[in-house]
């Protein structure tokens, strides 16, 4: 071997040495590793190979994932999307596989978890001005795991220590927001984040609705409509006041953001083309009621008392006849699940409707 040889070993030796010295110490990983610019969350519903920002409809009692994603930015300017999330699509566009990547860096990344809520299950609203008061929350939800991705949960934050199914039966279902913080510390200090990620929050609503990470599980037919609104702040106004406000409830009550009495029946009635002077109100002793039956009583019909109304939902009492132990949808200071005898106390008749354009059939 040359002189010249021995130099441009020698030397090689020395740069391969520093770059590993370089690598160990992080600098170059640091200086090469991708930027960290946004964080999403991909909702991914049982039975499907995708998820996907935004908003996401399935059948009550259908499971699916919350999956975490990163954005960031590689030396290039390519994206690049750290998640467990093996198929995503984010705003309408499914992204590469190879842009796709499982977090793999020295930082420790922190996942919070929180749901986002309206500040109060129930809303007086007096004067039309108040309903600008209304806004959301972030809940941050310390009893789900910090992981990248979890078991979605439709339950809102209010109801932990209530036990909602306990009698109905019933599959879970209503409508539930989603908000993630993605924090990234540095392996010196695992007090304060270097850097805080965070997907649409509580202030981007009613804006950015179509957008914000959001899982509506549906009771089918009938219900499909007042199932929704479980888990949504009830918004009840004057009725002085409700002329001024009510173009904007009912888009609330559309886009699933919160909820009114009214507009629920409305929006029932408006999908079975009726109006609710179409409604043929029946007295019904639920002492003996009519059957259930699709030419009959059925999920979705009304019961009325004055003017509380209550839907129908499942037959639980006597099989096959309507009575005081039936299950009902009942929105008085929220939306609840209770037998009839709970919602109508008195001992007298209580009138019924149809939901159906079918005429009804007075009981035998």
């Amino acid at each position: 071997m040359t002189s010249e040889q021995k130099i441009f070993w020698s030397v090689g030796t020395v740069v391969v040495l520093l770059v590993g010295v370089l690598m160990l110490s992080g600098t170059v990983e640091e200086k090469l590793a991708p930027e960290p610019v946004a964080a999403w969350i991909a909702l991914q519903p049982e039975g499907s190979e995708v998820a996907r920002t935004g908003r996401i409809e399935i059948a009550a009692g259908a499971g699916f994932m919350l999956h975490a994603v990163l954005e960031a930015k590689d030396w290039s300017g390519k994206k690049v999307y750290f998640t467990e999330a093996d198929r995503l699509v984010i705003e309408g566009e499914e992204i590469p596989t190879e842009r796709l990547r499982r977090w793999n860096r020295s930082e420790e990344p922190r996942i919070l978890w929180f749901t986002v809520e309206g500040f109060s299950p129930f809303v007086a609203v007096e004067e039309a001005e108040g309903l600008g008061d209304f806004h959301f929350l972030e809940v941050f939800r310390s009893d789900w795991p910090r992981t990248w991705s979890i078991p979605g949960d439709l339950q809102p934050s209010a109801e932990r220590q209530e036990v909602r199914d306990r009698a109905t039966g019933l599959p879970r279902f209503g409508t539930q927001r989603f908000h993630v913080r993605i924090e990234i510390f540095d392996m010196k200090s695992s007090i304060k984040p270097k850097l805080r990620l965070r997907s649409l929050q509580a202030t981007d609503l009613p804006e950015k609705v179509g957008d914000f990470a959001t899982a509506i599980a549906s009771l089918p037919g009938g219900l499909e409509v007042p199932s929704q609104v479980f888990g949504l702040s009830q918004i009840e106004v004057a009725p002085e006041a409700f002329a001024e406000v009510a173009d904007r409830l009912a888009d609330w009550s559309r886009q699933r953001l919160a909820f009114s009495r009214l507009m629920v029946v409305r929006e029932m009635l408006d999908r079975a083309g009726l109006s609710y002077d179409d409604l043929e109100w029946i007295d019904v002793d639920l002492e003996d009621g009519p059957p259930w039956r699709p030419d009959e009583v059925e999920p979705g019909d009304f019961l009325r008392v004055g003017d509380r109304i209550a839907i129908l939902v499942a037959d639980r009492g006597a099989q096959g006849i309507l009575d005081r132990a039936d299950l009902s949808f009942d929105f008085i200071k929220g939306a609840r699940v209770r037998p009839v005898d709970e919602i109508f106390v008195g001992k007298g008749l209580v009138e019924w409707a149809r939901s159906s354009p079918t005429s009804n059939t007075p009981p035998d």
